[in-house]
């Protein structure tokens, strides 16, 4: 017996729903994805990704990302492409992008001491931000992307991008991906 045929048939039937309908939610629309699910969403290689929330920033002589990335959980993406806000009560008028070096913002020192960031070692970006025609959906683009696609490269010597609240300096949330 295949594991597929010990599987229950009502426990088929309902991974076989939530595939469908987290396909429907994710289907294209006149360019803008039709996205249902709250969070930060951005396109790679014409997929929609979501960026995961990280933490918050700190300002102990520098930035710092609390708690620590879980790598594994941060997803890759070669280009950031235009990202997607559909979060309730974010003041997107207010969100700045970020990149950064290192598997920790702010250095791997322990939580509490000075930051070993550099100017090197991360940079903010500047972000431009739209509603969408869809209510609550907002697009994000970095200001400098490329002007067709909305897609954009960040330097080579950074590991991440995310967007954040106020440079998240106020103790915002980071919503993040792992760029290669």
């Amino acid at each position: 017996m295949t594991d597929n045929a010990a599987m229950p048939f009502s426990s088929r039937s309902h991974v076989a729903l939530l595939a469908l309908s987290l396909l429907a939610g994710c289907a294209k629309t006149g360019g803008t994805p039709e996205i249902k699910q709250i969070g930060v969403f951005t396109q790679a290689d014409d997929t929609l990704v979501e960026m995961r929330k990280v933490g918050t920033l700190g300002t102990t002589y520098g930035p710092r990302l609390y708690p620590e990335l879980p790598e594994y959980d941060v997803p890759v993406v070669t280009f950031v492409g235009p990202m997607y806000i559909n979060i309730p009560d974010v003041p997107v008028s207010a969100l700045k992008g970020i990149e950064w070096h290192g598997y920790r913002l702010g250095g791997n020192g322990s939580v509490g001491s000075p930051s070993t960031a550099t100017p090197q070692d991360w940079k903010s970006v500047q972000v431009v931000t739209e509603q969408t025609k869809t209510p609550g959906l907002f697009k994000v683009v970095v200001a400098t992307a490329d002007a067709s696609t909305g897609r954009w490269k960040p330097e080579l010597s950074h590991e991440y991008f995310g967007l954040t609240v106020d440079g998240g300096y106020k103790g915002g949330p980071v919503w993040a991906v792992r760029i290669k």
